[in-house]
């Protein structure tokens, strides 16, 4: 039984992982950064000095 579960847990995990891939692919290629902002996956950071009060 023990057997059975752990090798479900590692197809759940695995499928995920697939499609937390396919996720990150999609929105790296359709929300790219601007250019003067750095990351990737659509998650940017801006590398402006600026400081806002």
């Amino acid at each position: 039984m023990a057997a059975r579960i752990n090798r479900l847990v590692y197809r759940v995990v695995g499928v995920c992982a697939v499609l937390a891939g396919l996720a990150f692919h999609h929105n790296h290629t359709t929300q790219p950064c601007s250019p003067d902002q750095i990351g990737a996956g659509g998650m940017c950071v801006s590398t402006s000095l600026e400081m806002t009060r």
